[in-house]
C-alpha cells in the first residue's frame, strides 16, 4: 500500500533537513581545519629589534604591519579599548585586512600584529576579498553565549603548522562598536560565532592553545617548544607562554 503523499513530503523534508545540517557541519570543519599558516621564518624577518610603533608609510597609506608569533608577550596581554574613532583608525583597519590576506588567514585581532587594542577582523568567504565579505568588530564584549558547543579543529597565524581540537559554544549573543563609533548588538552562529569567539580570546591574552584538552597539548608540544626556543634566541626578553 501506497503511503500517503503528505507523509512521503514530511520524510523527503525532514531527509533534507539533516543533509543540510550534517552539510554545514562539515563545511565549518573545513574552513577552520583549512586556515592556512605563515612559516616560522617570519621570526627571522622580524629580526631582534623590535618596536611597537606604527610605521605609516605616506605613499601607499598603510601601516606596515607583520604578524606576531608565539610566545610573543604582547600575545598575552589584555588589549585596552579603542577611544578615537578616526581616520588613522580607518588606515589600521586596511592594513590588518591586507596583511591578514597576504598571510591567507581568515581573521585577526590586533594584538597579532603588536596592537594591543581591541579591534578585530574577519573575512569567512576567504577567496572572494572583496570588502562587502569583510566584518569589523571594535571594543567588542560576548553579552551572552549557547550551553552548546562545539568541537572543531582551528589554526592561527601566530601558530604556524599548529592546529588543535576546541570546544566553543555554538552561538554568542556579542556588541561591538563599527569605524564610525556606532554600537550594534549582534547574534553570531555557526562558523562565525567560532571565528569572532577565536579572535576575541587574544583581546584577553587568551590563546586557542589554553582551550586544548591535556591529548591536543601533548600533540603539539614539540612544535611550541621549538617556537620558545627559536623566540629565545632572537629575543632578550621572556617569552609569555
Amino acid at each position: 500500500m501506497s503511503k500517503p503523499i503528505e507523509y512521503q513530503l514530511i520524510l523527503i523534508l525532514r531527509i533534507i533537513s539533516i543533509f543540510v545540517i550534517i552539510s554545514w557541519g562539515a563545511c565549518s570543519a573545513y574552513a577552520v581545519k583549512h586556515r592556512s599558516y605563515l612559516p616560522l621564518s617570519r621570526y627571522n624577518i622580524r629580526g631582534k629589534e623590535r618596536s611597537v610603533s606604527l610605521n605609516l608609510s605616506t605613499s601607499q597609506n598603510e601601516y606596515n604591519l607583520k604578524i606576531v608569533l608565539y610566545p610573543d608577550p604582547v600575545l598575552r596581554k589584555k588589549c585596552d579599548e579603542v577611544v578615537h574613532f578616526d581616520d588613522n583608525l580607518k588606515t589600521l583597519i586596511r592594513s590588518m585586512f591586507k596583511i591578514m590576506y597576504e598571510s591567507k588567514g581568515i581573521g585577526l585581532a590586533a594584538p597579532q600584529v603588536n596592537i594591543s587594542k581591541r579591534i578585530i577582523v574577519w573575512n569567512a568567504l576567504y577567496e572572494k576579498q572583496k570588502e562587502e565579505n569583510e566584518r569589523v568588530f571594535i571594543n567588542p564584549t560576548i553579552v551572552e553565549q549557547s550551553l552548546i558547543k562545539t568541537k572543531l579543529v582551528e589554526g592561527c597565524l601566530s601558530f604556524p603548522n599548529i592546529e588543535g581540537k576546541v570546544d566553543r559554544p555554538s552561538i554568542v549573543s556579542i556588541s561591538y562598536y563599527d569605524l564610525e563609533g556606532n554600537k550594534h548588538l549582534k547574534i553570531l552562529k555557526g562558523i562565525h560565532a567560532r571565528i569572532f569567539q577565536h579572535e576575541y580570546d587574544h583581546l584577553n591574552g587568551i590563546l586557542f592553545i589554553d582551550r586544548f584538552s591535556q591529548t591536543e597539548k601533548h600533540k603539539v608540544r614539540a612544535k611550541l617548544n621549538e617556537m620558545i626556543r627559536i623566540f629565545k634566541s632572537n629575543f632578550e626578553e621572556e617569552p609569555a607562554v
